[in-house]
């Protein structure tokens, strides 16, 4: 199994030598980091934001075990390198983790999304992170392709709520659910891509493909989503955003936040009931799981985001243990977003 993302790591890698040549004509190739290029365009007419040299990052495997994302951006490359899309701005490909995609692992030492901004940096994810800020800080948007480890009966967007991250996530798939939340970081462990990309002056989103591997529907939904990330970023730096209104003005878009986020406990171990899937709805009082033999149960009406199922040993093992047993997402109304 593991010889499948060892195949797309090379891949990746093999892209930039073998097409050197057949790219250098409309682009040129620049090593930014390891794992990491930049393709940019030797003519253009777009301006990208003031201190942005980079105007579009595309990023898979953050996580280890989420590989769909290495795929997105191969098969991506293959679309520049067959020019059936043209590159107009600067646009970074990096595969975030690989070393961890190598063992199947979610990270090797610490979460790599959950490592940027960190002071001291002495793990390997965290010594990748900083790595990988300076790349970040120049880019003008990101798009972080992502996978849940339990399955979701959807692709949707999550990131930090921005005027300028719902209008890039609406514009580059009008349809798909956007789940959102401001006012306090993602997590409690540390800062994720997208969050250091807004706090640089960027605007940053990501996309949850749906349950981690190699799914063909995932892998074209993400290719979908980096050739019109690409055609966006280019047409907003641009000012050419008028077919972009008229891309998105017929569409409407589910909308969710989390209404809860339930704790891992301090003592004991979860055992969650089956079937607890990423958007799965529950109610208030549903019985969730145990907590050494107590109930667990919903604190209000909504949907599962991102439940945790992780054995006893697991459990045992300090570096394996999250912050948190799941979510309780609530329909969210556009009228209830901030207004900057």
């Amino acid at each position: 199994m593991a010889a499948e993302i060892d195949v797309q790591i090379a891949r990746f890698e093999s892209f930039f030598s073998d097409h050197s040549a057949s790219l250098n004509g409309d682009l040129t190739i620049e090593r930014l980091c390891e794992f990491g290029w930049l393709l940019k365009p030797r003519r253009t007419a777009v301006s990208l934001p003031v201190g942005k040299s980079i105007g579009l990052t595309l990023m898979g495997i953050t996580h280890g075990n989420e590989w769909a994302g290495a795929a997105v951006l191969n098969d991506t490359l293959s679309h520049i390198a067959a020019g059936s899309i043209n590159l107009n701005l600067p646009v970074a490909f990096v595969l975030g983790n690989p070393w961890a995609a190598r063992q199947n692992k979610r990270f090797l030492e610490r979460d790599l999304n959950r490592s940027f901004a960190r002071q001291h940096p002495r793990l390997q994810e965290e010594r990748r992170a900083v790595e990988l800020m300076n790349v970040l800080k120049r880019t003008a948007y990101i798009l972080d392709f992502h996978q849940t480890m339990r399955r979701s009966d959807r692709p949707f967007f999550i990131f930090p709520y921005s005027v300028q991250s719902l209008a890039f996530a609406r514009q580059v798939m009008p349809r798909l659910t956007v789940v959102t939340h401001w006012g306090k970081p993602f997590s409690a462990e540390g800062m994720c891509s997208d969050e250091y990309v807004i706090s640089q002056g960027g605007t940053g989103i990501s996309l949850e493909l749906g349950q981690n591997g190699l799914d063909p529907y995932q892998i074209a939904v993400g290719v979908d989503a980096a050739l019109w990330a690409i055609r966006s970023a280019a047409m907003t730096c641009a000012g050419d955003e008028g077919s972009l209104r008229r891309r998105v003005s017929s569409c409407e878009a589910d909308l969710y936040t989390w209404a809860s986020i339930v704790p891992w406990p301090q003592t004991g171990f979860v055992e969650l009931i089956e079937g607890l899937e990423n958007f799965r709805e529950v109610r208030s009082g549903e019985r969730l799981g145990v907590v050494d033999g107590q109930p667990l149960l919903a604190t209000g009406d909504g949907k599962i985001l991102f439940p945790k199922y992780l054995t006893r040993q697991q459990q045992s093992q300090q570096t394996s243990r999250p912050t948190e047993v799941l979510r309780i997402m609530r329909p969210l109304r556009i009228e209830e977003l901030p207004t900057s």
